[in-house]
């Protein structure tokens, strides 16, 4: 696992985090890829029951598959361009799609699947994606409020470049998506999970009430990192089972909103939008530093 200088955000605090959904017993006749799917759901901080979703087959499909796409919204690989689903096999498998490519299956190695879905971006060198969301020769930049309202009450498709903003970036776009007028606001920061672990790492060493140790660990970190250092107090086993944890491969990058009827041309709606957006983007990284600190102090098995 890779390492990670000392905090990499001063803006990011620590949060609440929410609870994982407990792994069902083994008793019970639930597919394995049910309980990938929701340790994968739950490194977006998405709250869903997949067990009961698996349940019903004859709507599994939409339901996981709009699942998928905010997870995908959050998950900061930015590939609007292609259409994702989900799909329930008969076997109990749940096989994840981009356009006509088979992504992987939630119940294999999460980091295996965060390799295949990070193989089909196109990160620039800000991290941001030089993906287009409509299609080359499409984007524009945002050079005045005034221009933005032009775009969204007036144009039809248009999507603009990334744009610092509210110490994010942001980009706008529209397009029509299910046979109606779609107006999205894409905020993104960033930061990969072995960067929030290096944070995380940060405040348990901080929390450590041992001043001897915590000074020993800061010691060690000046040659193998913050993570390293915490990490080589635990028991031999803890980084490798760290490493097999789905919330150190996928984390929350991005956020975004989708208005439409009336409020996909109005541009106080959009506006608003792009406030909501940022805040919850901001929240939900904070709980995810929040989460990573009490995954580093729990026992890691």
């Amino acid at each position: 696992m890779s390492e990670t200088t000392p905090r990499q955000s001063a803006t990011r605090q620590s949060g609440s985090r929410r609870k994982d959904t407990p792994a069902p017993a083994p008793s019970d006749a639930v597919p394995s890829d049910a309980t990938g799917f929701q340790r994968l759901l739950t490194t977006a901080q998405i709250d869903a029951d997949v067990t009961s979703i698996v349940a019903d087959p004859a709507t599994a499909d939409a339901q996981l598959t709009a699942l998928l796409r905010v997870a995908l919204d959050r998950w900061g690989y930015s590939l609007h361009h292609l259409e994702h689903r989900a799909a329930l096999t008969d076997t109990g498998e749940i096989q994840l799609f981009a356009g006509k490519t088979l992504v992987g299956r939630t119940g294999e190695d999460a980091e295996h699947l965060a390799r295949s879905y990070a193989s089909l971006g196109a990160p620039n060198a800000d991290g941001l994606s030089d993906w287009s969301v409509l299609g080359e020769g499409w984007r524009t930049t945002i050079k005045s409020a005034a221009q933005l309202r032009v775009l969204i009450e007036d144009a039809r498709d248009f999507e603009t470049m990334w744009t610092p903003e509210r110490g994010l970036f942001l980009r706008i776009w529209r397009r029509t998506e299910g046979g109606q007028e779609v107006t999205a606001t894409e905020y993104a920061q960033p930061v990969n999970a072995t960067q929030l672990l290096g944070d995380a790492a940060w405040d348990a060493i901080q929390g450590i009430k041992d001043r001897a140790l915590q000074r020993e660990l800061m010691e060690r970190s000046a040659k193998g990192g913050l993570l390293q250092a915490f990490l080589s107090a635990r028991h031999k086993d803890a980084e490798r089972n760290l490493g097999s944890l789905p919330e150190t491969h996928f984390t929350v990058q991005s956020s975004v909103t989708r208005l439409t009827g009336e409020d996909a041309r109005d541009f106080a709606a959009v506006r608003a939008a792009q406030k909501t957006t940022a805040d919850e983007l901001r929240a939900m990284q904070e709980r995810a530093v929040k989460g990573m600190v009490e995954l580093l102090r729990s026992d890691l098995r």
